[in-house]
């Protein structure tokens, strides 16, 4: 495969993996939880399997009673958009249930990823949605599921975690590199009201700091003579479909891990999502397709809200100029759409070193966050040894599972 222009010469030296904390072995996880399930543990084999719709009330009652007052969205809908399509309908991942009778005791996801690290290529799975029954969250029911599925699946990615879950990956996984997140401010209102009383001073402040920050910004994303137009885009028809897929194709870059995209799972996942509203951009030169980004918003505390890119694409057959030519022309739009919809900021959480090169001199700072870890379990001892070697993959937020609600 030939090298594609980066938009930085230098990238940072890929992190060396750490291994699992003190890994508890399978067998030993089996005889616990059999025994506080009341199981034996052939019979808690035999309960973990891949939900079917008839297990989707189950699925939802689980659901409801982790998520208690945090679900505030039509979770049936949501449960089906993901995991367990109606009839003729499409969906993006596999729900594993553990039962015991009727009842979903525990539950996991996985969506299938084709990875590949230059010619090395493999099936990933994506691990998201773990829960368990609270009442059994001390009985390592979380642990055994996280380790049940990559005994079955092989090669397993998880991508963010929490509180509760780190110490379950931790007892599982492989750390990799965490992901980075970057914030580029457009209103200082509620920063100037914490800093500066009374409060007409502090309205003065911010917006002084919001039009310095607008002069700012149209500075260092102008891109004269560039000759690009963007436009949202509310639908795929099949001849922007093939202009998406021939975008993919020409976004491949040797020097990172990619995670392959394809324009029917695009199109499910930013626009049929019930649960967040997307906007998604397409950047063209002439009648070319040379860029893509997709936008969320997600509010934030006090009934404010920022917005979140979820997934950039951009051609990496061009070269460093023209690349970051479309970068601009993107974060341009999408910010001047936020600026004007009231956000607070816009962010950016990516693992790409020679791409996360162009933000800072935009303006985005590196905003630390302790939950956006990667780990995994790849008993494919070639396959690892190449991914290790790079520096960043192409993971975005529309690999994940925290859709907005």
């Amino acid at each position: 495969m030939p090298s594609a222009p980066q938009l930085a010469q230098s990238v940072q030296p890929a992190a060396v993996a750490q291994p699992p904390v003190a890994p508890i072995p399978r067998e030993k996880t089996s005889r616990l939880v059999a025994r506080a399930l009341g199981l034996s543990p052939q019979a808690l084999e035999e309960a973990f399997r891949p939900a079917t719709p008839a297990d989707l009330p189950g699925v939802l009652a689980l659901r409801h009673r982790v998520l208690g007052e945090a679900l505030s969205w039509d979770d049936a809908r949501y449960v089906r958009w993901r995991y367990l399509p109606e009839a003729g309908g499409r969906g993006l991942a596999t729900c594993w249930v553990c039962v015991r009778g009727e009842e979903v005791l525990g539950m996991i996801g996985t969506e299938a990823l084709q990875v590949s690290a230059g010619e090395a290529r493999r099936e990933v799975h994506a691990a998201m949605d773990l829960m368990v029954r609270p009442d059994l969250a001390d009985s390592g029911l979380g642990v055994w599921i996280n380790q049940t599925v990559c005994a079955r699946l092989g090669c397993v990615l998880a991508i963010g975690s929490n509180p509760n879950s780190r110490s379950v990956l931790a007892r599982t996984f492989e750390t990799l590199p965490d992901r980075r997140s970057y914030t580029h401010p457009l209103h200082f209102a509620h920063f100037m009201a914490k800093r500066l009383s009374p409060r007409p001073l502090a309205w003065l402040a911010s917006r002084a700091a919001d039009l310095l920050m607008v002069g700012l910004r149209g500075w260092r994303l102008w891109t004269p003579g560039a000759g690009l137009s963007m436009a949202q885009l509310t639908h795929m028809d099949d001849a922007v479909a093939a202009d998406i897929e021939a975008l993919l194709r020409s976004a491949q870059r040797p020097d990172r891990v990619e995670v392959a995209r394809d324009v029917a799972t695009l199109a499910h996942r930013l626009l049929a999502n019930p649960r967040t509203r997307c906007e998604v951009w397409l950047v063209r030169h002439g009648a070319r397709p040379v860029g893509m980004v997709a936008t969320r918003r997600v509010p934030i505390e006090e009934g404010r809200h920022a917005v979140q890119v979820l997934d950039a694409v951009l051609d990496a057959t061009r070269g460093p100029a023209a690349q970051r030519a479309v970068l601009r022309t993107l974060l341009a739009g999408v910010c001047a759409r936020a600026y004007r919809g009231g956000a607070d900021y816009l962010s950016w959480t990516l693992y790409d070193p020679a791409l996360e090169a162009e933000l800072q001199p935009l303006m985005f700072r590196l905003q630390p966050h302790p939950f956006e870890t990667l780990s995994w379990v790849c008993p494919d001892a070639d396959f690892r040894a190449a991914v290790l070697s790079r520096p960043g993959w192409s993971l975005s937020e529309i690999h994940t599972d925290r859709d907005s609600a």
